[in-house]
């Protein structure tokens, strides 16, 4: 082998740094960037873990990743035929672009998955720093974390140059992203409910509300009978994590009664109740998040946060605020916990009108669902809240909308209660945060539309169940099921994303003009890095629109760097040959690009979510291909098509 190497490498996001530019010695054990000349195969992967014993699990663009290597490891590696570079991580790759210039400063300081938390903590508490506490998600597929504050903002180089740590960022600042909104979720028509017709109202279902504050228990939407504490007998809610310390806080009732709420003794009937009334609710405490430590609260991770609420049954997860408009630790964790808990759903509120120029976390997240808020019926085509996409780094961001304006729902009484009460009132504002439980609960009530057996026949079967339908199908067929918002031109937009949420487009029932395809693959069976798979379906007839969306699980790469999708390349070829790409759209007149070749390269490579509509499709038999386009591994993913079709 010659000492020139052809860089083979594939620019899927701007790095901030080559590797390749020096290679001086790594001295001691160190945060070393160990970047390769090729994507690695399957093969090539267990050999270098088995070799040299990298973890290759924090992937940095392009073609690298972080690994905790001593000098003569470094070495090794280094004369690795597949390596380019191994150099010490740069101690500037660790900091945020955030952390303000003086102090106090609050601080997340991530580690190495083997790092000896006890030990980093003395060591940092030397430099200066005080109020320290560990955060530990290891276990369920999270990080170790470090929450400290620094009075002197000198000393952060300090801490960025231990070598157990690999990022410091700013802990977070929460901003609450504060009609029969339930029925045009379901329609688009506010007196029309088919979902519910149907009997799914979320029985069966556990719906996470994740918000500063807790619950008042004493209010007729959440209340059960004598003790009235929650639990797996209780009517309505399921776990309060943090009762004793958390206050009831106005906007955790509302979120809640939006999704779930639903009146004691009058189940299903009282006007104002939830999207998903007949949901348990499970509630936890955000404030956890900011927490310094002392004797009354500990310090957890969302990520943390979301397991909780798996752990007494949730499988939907409604985040009704944000925190930075960037990719930080808590856009990490929840795509860290989706890949982990396939089957999991995470809704996040996207800005409000006039906060922030951009969308932020968690909202962001590859896997979360980011929802921007539409106005009440007549004028639910039109946006009441939001701001326009993409994220920072380029993606479509909001991903739906549903309507968080005129909502009547939930509220406290104007002082404390101390006995029952049955307090509602109309929402004077529009609010992503009221449209997103409104999403949260259509994402329950799919999910109990294939745990019911519904699908494919329309009619619930015992032999048609699908216990654990993954959160990517879920996501999936919600965002199947959006309309074009007349109110904005063309489609998708960066104002309306893939447009307002109405499951009877994508639902399918016994009877109905549409017909529904889904393919929910894992990913312990799903696309091998060089593999390619095909699915075929027949187009009975043109008279309804064909719309095909595919939804991959996003991994979080390292806190260093943007996330990327490991893009899946989507094409669907017609009966006649005719071709289209996945999010290739002819926008002003919002259907996708017809093609006369198949082109060589894919579309869109920023986002995990791929989407073809056609009007008036040909009859005849048509194949949707997949094959992954820059994967590091493989990726569950969903296939929702809907139209006449079977």
């Amino acid at each position: 082998m010659t000492s020139e190497r052809q860089d083979f490498r594939l620019m899927v996001t701007p790095e901030p740094f080559d590797p390749a530019e020096v290679e001086p010695a790594v001295a001691g054990t160190q945060a070393t960037v160990v970047q390769f000349a090729a994507l690695l195969s399957e093969p090539d992967t267990a050999r270098l873990k088995a070799a040299y014993g990298l973890r290759l699990d924090r992937f940095i663009p392009n073609l690298a990743y972080l690994e905790r290597l001593d000098t003569a490891t470094a070495h090794r590696v280094r004369a690795d035929f597949l390596v380019r570079a191994v150099i010490p991580f740069p101690q500037e790759s660790k900091l945020a672009p955030d952390i303000p210039a003086t102090g106090p400063l609050d601080l997340v300081a991530v580690l190495f998955d083997d790092s000896d938390a006890v030990a980093v903590t003395a060591t940092v508490t030397a430099i200066g720093a005080h109020d320290v506490a560990t955060s530990d998600a290891r276990e369920i597929g999270g990080r170790l974390r470090l929450r400290l504050t620094l009075d002197d903002a000198t000393r952060v180089t300090q801490v960025a140059a231990l070598g157990d740590i690999t990022w410091l960022e700013p802990v977070p600042t929460i901003v609450d992203a504060d009609v029969p909104s339930a029925q045009t979720t379901q329609s688009g028509d506010p007196a029309n409910g088919p979902i519910w017709a149907h009997d799914l109202h979320g029985e069966d279902q556990v719906i996470q509300i994740i918000e500063r504050g807790t619950l008042d228990l004493n209010h007729c939407f959440f209340a059960g009978i004598a003790p009235n504490t929650p639990g797996p007998n209780h009517r309505k809610v399921r776990e309060l994590f943090n009762p004793n310390k958390a206050t009831p806080r106005d906007h955790f009732m509302k979120v809640a009664g939006i999704a779930a709420g639903d009146q004691i003794g009058n189940s299903g009937q009282n006007q104002d109740r939830g999207g998903a009334w007949a949901a348990k609710i499970a509630g936890n405490d955000a404030n956890l998040l900011l927490a310094p430590p002392d004797k009354n609260r500990a310090t957890r991770s969302l990520h943390e946060l979301l397991e909780d609420g798996r752990g007494v049954g949730a499988t939907v997860h409604n985040i009704s605020w944000s925190t930075n408009l960037r990719y930080d630790t808590a856009a990490r964790d929840v795509d860290a916990f989706c890949t982990a808990r396939e089957e999991q759903v995470v809704v996040a509120a996207g800005e409000n009108t006039g906060v922030n120029p951009k969308n932020a976390s968690p909202s962001i997240a590859y896997n979360a669902i980011c929802v921007a808020a539409a106005k009440a019926d007549p004028d639910q085509m039109s946006r009441g809240s939001g701001v326009d996409g993409p994220s920072l780094d380029g993606r479509r961001k909001p991903d739906l909308l549903a309507v968080g304006c005129g909502i009547r729902t939930s509220v406290l009484p104007p002082t404390p209660s101390t006995g029952p009460y049955c307090d509602t009132d109309v929402q004077p504002r529009c609010s992503t945060s009221f449209a997103t439980p409104n999403v949260s609960a259509a994402a329950a009530m799919v999910r109990q539309y294939f745990q019911k057996g519904f699908y494919p026949n329309g009619k619930p079967q015992r032999d048609k169940i699908i216990p654990q339908p993954s959160g990517a199908l879920i996501k999936a067929v919600l965002l199947n099921a959006t309309v074009d918002m007349t109110g904005h031109p063309g489609y998708p937009t960066d104002t309306e994303g893939w447009g307002l949420i109405q499951l009877d487009r994508t639902l399918f029932f016994e009877g109905g003009p549409r017909k529904l395809l889904v393919h929910d693959v894992r990913r312990d069976v799903a696309l091998a890095t060089f593999e390619a798979r095909s699915y075929h379906f027949f187009v009975e007839n043109e008279s309804e629109q064909l719309k095909i969306t595919l939804v991959w699980t996003g991994r979080p790469l390292t806190e260093a760097s943007q996330p990327t999708p490991d893009p899946i390349r989507f094409d669907v070829e017609d009966s006649q040959g005719s071709f289209y790409l996945g999010n290739d759209f002819d926008v002003p007149n919002r259907v996708s690009r017809k093609l006369t070749t198949r082109p060589s390269s894919p579309a869109d490579i920023a986002n995990n979510v791929q989407m073809v509509v056609v009007n008036n499709p040909v009859p005849g038999t048509w194949t949707i291909r997949l094959r992954p386009a820059f994967a590091l591994a493989p990726q569950g993913f969903a296939l929702v098509i809907s139209g006449r079709v079977f």
